[in-house]
């Protein structure tokens, strides 16, 4: 189901090249069954349910095109930021990136546990 659900994301969003892990593949190298598993199913989503027909599968989704507008939105108000902080080298010289970088899973994390995403 991951491989399923990962395979039809990341061609829902474009992707030009994907490789989806077989099941086994956190605990060792992927047996030859698990890969071809993880494969079939790509080969599946991608041309049984003919997502990869059109271009955009998701081109005018009012939801889609709000989502986007949100994240152009905070990364130009991070941009802007880190430009008046002197650039990205100076942002890191003052640890505002590490900082953040940090603070990002623990801020999801926090979002999860709390249904607010």
């Amino acid at each position: 189901m991951r491989v399923a659900i990962q395979t039809m994301a990341a061609t829902l969003g474009g992707t030009q090249s994907l490789h989806t892990n077989g099941f086994d593949e956190a605990l060792s190298l992927p047996t030859e069954a698990a890969a071809r598993i993880a494969l079939r199913t790509q080969q599946i989503v991608g041309y049984e349910s003919g997502v990869a027909d059109t271009v955009d599968p998701l081109a005018g989704s009012f939801y889609v095109e709000a989502l986007t507008n949100e994240v152009e939105a905070k990364a130009m108000q991070l941009m802007e930021k880190i430009d008046a902080m002197g650039g990205a080298v100076s942002a890191i010289e003052q640890g505002f990136i590490q900082t953040r970088l940090r603070a990002a899973p623990t801020g999801t994390s926090r979002k999860l546990n709390g249904a607010k995403k």
